[in-house]
């Protein structure tokens, strides 16, 4: 899947590349504004374009009017740190099929795409009890990682568990994910991980109570707990379930894997996986 990401600002356009790379969109092109954009729209099909809208020579919305007068019919994101409201109710025509405020969150704009460009076989299973099996970890094996750590993602939000799941399939890891702590519970006792990565507030049984369970059961696999409100004083009666390492949600795509990889180092190594923190919000 090619994606076109038209912007004026050239450190937008480089930090988009970068973060698109790493949420595991490889081939990404750039356009400085909306008549290059429409030059390189004649020469590539792209699967989606992501553009801004005040630019010089050709604006976003005048980029969209064209390409849907030329019958160019791919999805549009429109980002933008001041929406054109007014122009989009005027223009229902232009078909933009998502809008996104500058500034905007790294898993924001994850989410977005993958609403846009995933197909039913491509999404984490959201269905009460059933354990979710991401795509091939193929990144994993070109980078020559043999045996892939293997990571268990427990969440309730299903946006939440697809971010995470396309961005560490990318990374080479090799992931499931269950939307609640019961189902999380059930897959730690019948398959081995290298890794959990859970949410704290989920039905029927928490993260921490998940945890909890993981404690008495003698496992030894670390725990990251990704939540937007930590259990702090349920931690302080209870120091032995503190997880190994925690994140406040929403959290970015690079925290996630700087994260991992340093609570996998603790626990034996995993040197593939070092990479440099993106920013939060761009």
């Amino acid at each position: 899947m090619r994606i076109l990401v038209v912007d004026d600002e050239t450190y937008i356009r480089e930090l988009m590349v970068e973060i698109l790379s790493h949420i595991g969109y490889k081939k990404v092109d750039t356009a400085k504004d909306g008549a290059d954009a429409w030059k390189r729209l004649h020469e590539i099909n792209y699967c989606l374009v992501i553009t801004d809208h005040k630019m010089p020579r050709l604006t976003g919305l005048e980029l969209i009017a064209r390409m849907r007068a030329e019958g160019l019919s791919q999805p549009v994101i429109l980002i933008s740190g001041a929406m054109p409201t007014d122009e989009l109710n005027r223009s229902p025509d232009l078909r933009v099929d998502a809008t996104l405020l500058k500034p905007l969150s790294v898993p924001e704009l994850a989410t977005t795409i993958g609403h846009l460009l995933h197909t039913p076989d491509n999404r984490v299973i959201g269905n009460e009890n059933r354990l979710s099996q991401a795509e091939e970890p193929a990144t994993a094996l070109m980078r020559g990682q043999k045996h892939p750590h293997r990571v268990l993602v427990v969440d309730d939000d299903q946006d939440s568990r697809q971010f995470q799941v396309k961005l560490l399939t990318s990374a080479g890891y090799h992931v499931e994910a269950v939307n609640d702590g019961v189902a999380g519970w059930e897959a730690l006792r019948s398959h081995d991980y290298d890794l959990v990565i859970t949410d704290n507030h989920m039905p029927k049984m928490t993260g921490l109570e998940m945890i909890e369970k993981l404690h008495f059961s003698r496992k030894t696999i670390p725990v990251i707990m990704a939540t937007g409100n930590l259990p702090t004083d349920e931690l302080d009666r209870k120091p032995w379930l503190r997880p190994e390492a925690t994140l406040q949600k929403p959290f970015a795509g690079r925290d996630l894997l700087e994260t991992i990889s340093n609570v996998l180092d603790s626990y034996g190594g995993n040197k593939d996986h070092k990479e440099t923190p993106l920013p939060k919000f761009f």
